[in-house]
């Protein structure tokens, strides 16, 4: 089971690019990097990945992946708990439940 920092786009973020621009749906690239990894090393992945659902708006989702030993998406499980400062996309200070 991986650690939420390693999707971490607090991060990476910068004027340029914010951190919700790193969303991707839950069969993107993150994903698709740990079902080859999974495969290879006939595991089980549990993984957060910053989603953003196509299908319902572009919102945004802290979601969980669970990917299996043969690279298959098991399942995923979205939920909306991001670490932001309100006003700001720049700089993470507290938790904000929301419906985002």
């Amino acid at each position: 089971m991986l650690q939420e920092a390693w999707m971490m786009p607090f991060a990476y973020c910068t004027r340029e690019k914010r951190w919700c621009e790193f969303a991707e749906p839950v069969n993107g690239e993150s994903t698709q990097f740990l079902q080859e990894f999974a495969l290879k090393y006939n595991m089980v992945i549990i993984s957060s990945i910053l989603e953003r659902d196509i299908n319902h708006g572009e919102t945004l989702w802290n979601t969980i992946v669970i990917i299996g030993n043969h690279g298959n998406i098991i399942d995923s499980l979205e939920y909306c708990s991001f670490l932001f400062k309100l006003g700001t996309s720049m700089e993470p200070v507290a938790f904000v439940d929301c419906n985002c």
